[in-house]
Order: C-alpha cells, then structure tokens, then sequence
C-alpha cells in the first residue's frame, strides 16, 4: 500500500514522495526562510540584555522563640505545635506583595528612576512612575510556598545583579519591620505596666483592710478559730447536760429525803414508866368542891331553875365525869432523845441541797459561758462572711496583678525581641549577587531557533507547493486527470521531443498549468 500525505487545497495533491522533491525545487524559498529565521533568533538572543536573578528565602514559624522564659515560669512548658497552617503561609505572601511595601521597596531602591514612557513625548510625574515601578516590580517578583515545606520563596531579576540582590535584601528588611508592627503593636508593654501598677496598688490596699478587719476582730486563723469555738460550744453544752442531769438527780434525792423525813419522829423514847393521875384528880376534887360551894351560894339568892344555878349544875356535872375518868387512868413518864436516823437524814438533805446549790450554780456558769460561745461563733459567722469578701478581693487583685504583671514581663520580652529583629520569620537563604546572567539562555535559544527555523522553511516550502497549481509529476498528473500516464520525457530530452512527432498518448507535463492540460 502507498503511504501519501494528503492535503487539499484545490484539487492538488502532494505525497510523501513528492515531499524531497518540492524542497528542491523550492530550495531558494527554502535557504532564504531559514537564513531569516535563524539570523532573527541570533540577532534578538544577542541584543537582549543579560538578566540576573536573585533568590531568597523566608522561614515561617508558629513562634518566634521554641520556649517562652519568664521569672514565672517554674513548670516547663509543653511543646508547641510547629506546624505552619497555609492560611499563615498565605498570609505572609500578601504581606510580601502588599502595595505599600512594594512602594517603599521602591522609593529606597531608586527603581522609579529608570521608568518612562514610550507613548508620551513629556516625562511622566514622580507619583507616575513610582506606580510603573510598583507594577513592574509586582510581575518581576516570583514570590511562591515551597511545596511540603514552611520556606516562601522569593526570586527577582533585573539587569544588574547589584540591583536585584538589593531590591530583594530591601523587601527582607521593610517586610521584617511590617510584620513586627503588624503581629506585635507598639505600646503594649506601656499599658500592661500601667495595668499592673493600678492592680498592685488595689492588692495593696484590700491587703491592708484585710489586716485592719483582722486586727479589729482579733482574727488570726478563722478556721482554726471556729474550730476551736465550736469544739468548745460542744464541750460546753456536754458539760451542761452533765450539770443539769446532776442538778435534777440531786433534786429527786432531796425529795426522797424529804418524804423520808416526813414519816421520821424528831425524837424517840428512851424510857417510859406508868404514874397514877393524882395530881389530875386533886385538882379535879378541889374544883369539884368550889364548884359545890358556888351553887349553894347561888341557891341563897335563887331557885333552883334559875340559869345561873344551872350552869353551875353542868359545870359540876363535867367535873365529877372528868374526875371519873382521871381516877380511872394513870399518867405514863417517858424520856426521848434526838432520833440518829433522822439526824442522819438531814445530814444527807443538807448535802443534798448543797450539791444541788453547787450543781444549779455550775449549770448557770455553764449555760453563760454556752451563751458567750455562741454568741461568738455567730460573730465568727458574721465576720467569716466579711473575711472571704476580703480574702476574695485580695485574691482577685493578686490574680489580675500577676495576670497584667506576667503580661508585663512578656510584652518587655517581646519589645526586646523586636529590638533585636527576633520574630516567627527568618531569612533562610540571604540574597546574594550573581555572578552568571539567569536570562536570556543563548545556547537554548539557538536550538530553539533552528528547530522553529526547520519548521517555519518545510511548512513554506509545502504551503508553496499548495498554493502552485503546476504539475511536476507523474503522479500529479494521474491524481488531477484520472488517467494513465504511460511516459515522461526528461528536462534534456524536451528538445528533441519538440521537433519530433509526438506518438498517441503522449503528454508533456513539464512547465504546463492545469487550466492547460485540462483544455
């Protein structure tokens, strides 16, 4: 099978074969496209100006130092995550690119000076050219994150090697004061001293009325002191109960006593002897006999009727019964003594009633000093509640002061880390000047110059031989006409061909158009 590279333009037709032969024919079109080309490539290889590039490279960390030192600080702190988010990468390359950065970039570096205009006749103003500046210094400045790294990397080139190690150690320094200004604000350290030294003498003062309201209520420890109180109320109302059980026993005996009293004699009988009652029955027989007397008067003046008479009579009667009944009993003699029973009871009774006077009077002393104990411990109640108002203001300016104090000590920390340019950034690689050009690569130009020149001559060379609608080959002619070509006749041989008689069939195809041929 026949292998032909077809393209249509027209009806012509051009094969692979044909390929070698149309370069030839058209080798003026050819020698003359790659001779321009080439020379092109060459001519703006060598008139472009050398460009030096310079690199730098920042590393991103989460803090400026690994460990945080501070008076404070007595327990090491646990180690930080030093992972960098890429939003924080992010961040750090728009400060890089921020307008105002790139401004002062800039104006320090002198790169307005080297702008102008090319459609303007006037020069532009300083504000104009520093904005071309900005703009030209944007597109030159290759700032990118290092992949699977913290490391941004920043690349410049200029035509000066000086200018672009300076141009990007400039940006280093500005970028480096932009981000202490950003991340650490001034007057921080001025404020969290002025915040200390206000909560220092607030902890002083609710120090000093804390001791006045201990020195005024005679408080030492006031937990030991409730303690205390309460361990002595409790002893207290113990030995209470204890007086008042003994006040009680000591009154139940003395009702004992009392009873048993009762029903003892004061005294008992230690002899006892019978006598008759004479002196009873003479006294009784005298007043017998007067009373006879008396009414044998009273009848000499009266009757016997009378009422005088009769109570004589009654009188007499009374007396004559009562001295019946004295003849009748004998009179008993008997010697007594104090009883040793009930002198022994009283004994106990008076021991009794004093235990109970010294038992009633140990219970009163008691329930004063239970009293003064809780009364107390209510004023302990009472002040505890002051106390840890106090206590708790003290704690609250001691805390803040040590808050605002810590504070304090770490923005001077921080102050004197930015005085130091110590921050959570580093340059990791320092720009440095160059000394081989980056731009432009002579050598790789040239080769791209041959090969863009190779192309450029074989596609004219062929669009040549499409655009032209003369036939040169045998195969043109067939692929045209569909008909047979049964012979060619050589360049040489055209002559001689021409004096001759041309034999059935024949066609001459050199230097004939197709309009030609078909006619």
């Amino acid at each position: 099978m026949k292998r032909e590279l077809t393209t249509g333009l027209g009806s012509n037709t051009i094969s692979l074969r044909d390929g070698a032969s149309a370069l030839f024919r058209r080798k003026t079109l050819v020698l003359i496209t790659f001779l321009t080309v080439m020379g092109g490539t060459a001519l703006v290889t060598f008139l472009l100006p050398d460009k030096y590039e310079s690199r730098m490279k920042i590393l991103v960390k989460n803090q400026r130092v690994d460990v945080a030192i501070t008076p404070e600080a007595t327990v090491s702190a646990p180690a930080a995550d030093n992972e960098v988010s890429e939003n924080q990468i992010n961040s750090e390359i728009e400060l890089l690119t921020s307008k105002d950065l790139l401004t002062q970039v800039v104006n320090e570096c002198g790169l307005a000076n080297a702008e102008r205009s090319w459609l303007s006749k006037t020069p532009p103003s300083e504000a104009v050219r520093v904005e071309q500046a900005v703009n030209r210094l944007t597109k030159d400045l290759a700032i990118s994150p290092v992949r699977k790294a913290n490391i941004i990397s920043i690349s410049y080139s200029s035509n000066s090697a000086e200018l672009s190690a300076s141009v990007l150690k400039k940006l280093g320094e500005l970028y480096f004061e932009k981000h202490l200004k950003l991340h650490h604000p001034a007057g921080a350290s001025d404020f969290f001293k002025e915040k200390a030294d206000e909560y220092e003498s607030q902890l002083k003062a609710a120090e000093q009325w804390l001791a006045d309201f201990e020195q005024k209520n005679n408080l030492v420890v006031l937990s030991q002191q409730k303690d205390l109180t309460l361990q002595k109320t409790a002893e207290a109302k113990a030995k209470l109960l204890e007086s008042e059980a003994a006040v009680r026993e000591t009154t139940d005996r003395i009702k004992r006593t009392e009873q048993q009293l009762a029903a003892i004699p004061t005294r008992v009988v230690t002899q006892s002897r019978q006598l008759p009652n004479q002196y009873s029955a003479e006294r009784l027989n005298t007043m017998m006999v007067e009373l006879q007397n008396r009414r044998t008067q009273l009848l000499t003046k009266f009757r016997p009727d009378d009422r005088l008479v009769r109570e004589v009579d009654e009188q007499i009667h009374t007396t004559r019964d009562a001295l019946a009944r004295a003849e009748q009993k004998t009179a008993v003699e008997q010697a007594t003594d104090i009883n040793p029973l009930r002198q022994t009871l009283e004994t106990e009774l008076s021991r009794a009633k004093l235990d109970q006077t010294g038992a009633q009077a140990r219970r009163d002393v008691l329930s004063g000093q239970l009293q003064q104990y809780q009364d107390s411990l209510k004023k302990l109640e009472s002040d505890t509640t002051k106390h840890n108002d106090l206590q708790r203001e003290v704690k609250e300016a001691e805390d803040n002061y040590q808050l605002y104090a810590k504070k304090r000590e770490e923005a001077r920390i921080a102050d004197e880390l930015d005085r130091q340019k110590i921050t959570n950034v580093s340059i990791a690689e320092a720009p440095a000047v160059a000394q081989i050009p980056a731009s432009p690569n002579r050598a790789l130009n040239l080769v791209l110059g041959v090969v863009l020149a190779t192309f450029l001559t074989v596609g004219s060379a062929f669009s040549a031989e499409l655009l032209n609608d003369t036939v040169h080959t045998a195969r043109q002619l067939e692929a045209l006409t569909g008909a047979t070509v049964l012979a060619t006749v050589p360049e040489n041989s055209r002559r001689l061909i021409s004096h001759r008689r041309r034999p059935p069939g024949t066609i001459e195809t050199k230097n004939r158009s197709v309009g030609e041929l078909q006619s």
